[in-house]
């Protein structure tokens, strides 16, 4: 898994750099961990995309603080765990607004990261699952985090991407066994991928990017469920 942290305090970056190692010495996980001293550092050297797993931002940095990071690399990266570090609640709220698991208060201790780091973990292994879908003459691998939507349309099924959808010659309730958990029908003919949900309402899943996608009546309780559940363990 790789980490970063942004703390402009030495002592904060070592200790939480040793605190992460020790969990990844206790659970066996392997970490990349690089850390940077401020906002201006991290965002020079990750002009085009953030590579992490995880991301762990203190809000008191000098200049730009841990909030405006966020935003900045919420325009390159929508789907990075991002966590924040403070001695105080007044962001709290703010935290929401950039997507954020959780909001750290120092003093930190293990008691509050080992949790955070064992959900992200988990995270990051559903985001390398996949599938392979096509006919005879051509396949696709597909990761399951950039699969949007699944619509039914006779004997295909349309697969919705972010950039682009293939259409293949399957039956949806077949593909639907192959996705797993995170995947939930919608309506007869719609299966989403609920972390790309953004809101629900009586008659509509509204997805990432402004996507709509029908519910029907008799699948609203089901759909609402998994989608408190699905981000449970991510409450600030």
């Amino acid at each position: 898994m790789r980490i970063a942290f942004c703390d402009d305090e030495k002592t904060q970056s070592i200790f939480l750099r040793e605190l992460t190692e020790q969990w990844a010495k206790t659970t066996g996980k392997n970490c990349d961990i690089t850390v940077y001293t401020s906002a201006e550092e991290m965002l020079f050297e990750n002009q085009d995309s953030f590579s992490f797993d995880f991301i762990i931002l203190d809000i008191e940095l000098d200049r730009m603080n841990g909030i405006e990071l966020a935003r900045q690399i919420r325009k390159v990266d929508k789907k990075v765990s991002i966590a924040f570090l403070s001695n105080s609640r007044e962001y709290v709220f703010e935290g929401y607004e950039v997507g954020a698991v959780r909001y750290l208060m120092k003093p930190l201790a293990k008691e509050q990261l080992y949790p955070l780091l064992d959900m992200v973990q988990v995270a990051a292994e559903k985001d390398k699952k996949y599938i392979i879908v096509g006919g005879a003459t051509e396949k696709y691998k597909l990761l399951l985090r950039d699969i949007s939507f699944l619509e039914s349309l006779g004997h295909y099924v349309v697969i919705h991407l972010a950039e682009r959808s293939l259409e293949v010659k399957r039956n949806l309730g077949d593909v639907a066994k192959e996705l797993g958990e995170d995947f939930i029908a919608t309506h007869r003919s719609y299966l989403v991928n609920i972390g790309w949900i953004e809101k629900i309402t009586r008659t509509d899943c509204i997805l990432s990017g402004g996507i709509t996608v029908p519910i029907s009546r008799n699948s609203y309780e089901a759909v609402n469920r998994a989608f408190i559940n699905y981000y449970k363990g991510g409450e600030l």
